[in-house]
């Protein structure tokens, strides 16, 4: 597949709005298009990320649908796995079910953040080592601090 700067391009302007529901739009349609990931053979890897913010706050049928996609992407090794991971728990949060990767926290009620429950939490931080993602006691440490520097009313 030969790289489409157009389509890179109009992935990074998406990803400006991430939440924008026409950028959803589109990443529906790119999925049809291709029927294959927005990846790295295709956008870069700027543009693979662009696409994976898109669907991180799309709406979970999109999210279903992108994480099958994404899934067969990293395999091929033309997308990031930490998106991957990520993807997966907000699907499986948003569907009420643990998370695997413990990426996706959650306000605590008491100004604080928590992630959302995790399957095995043993296991946790070598499941985030094989896919690239921090420790999940530092992601919760910058969470905390992120959260308390632009405080959010609960």
């Amino acid at each position: 597949m030969a790289r489409n700067e157009a389509l890179r391009a109009e992935l990074l302007a998406l990803a400006e709005h991430p939440a924008d529901p026409l950028g959803a739009e589109r990443l529906w349609s790119i999925l049809d298009d291709y029927e294959a990931w927005p990846g790295r053979k295709l956008v870069g890897d700027d543009g693979e990320r662009a696409a994976w913010l898109v669907a991180q706050l799309a709406d979970t049928d999109l999210q279903r649908r992108a994480l099958e996609h994404l899934e067969a992407a990293v395999d091929c090794g033309d997308a990031d796995p930490s998106h991957f991971a990520c993807l997966l728990d907000r699907v499986r949060m948003a569907e009420g079910r643990p998370q695997v990767f413990g990426s996706q926290f959650v306000a605590a009620g008491d100004g604080a953040v928590t992630p959302w429950p995790i399957e095995d939490p043993f296991g946790v931080d070598e499941r985030r080592r094989r896919v690239g993602l921090e420790p999940l006691a530092a992601q919760a440490r910058r969470m905390h601090a992120e959260r308390n520097a632009h405080p959010v009313a609960d």
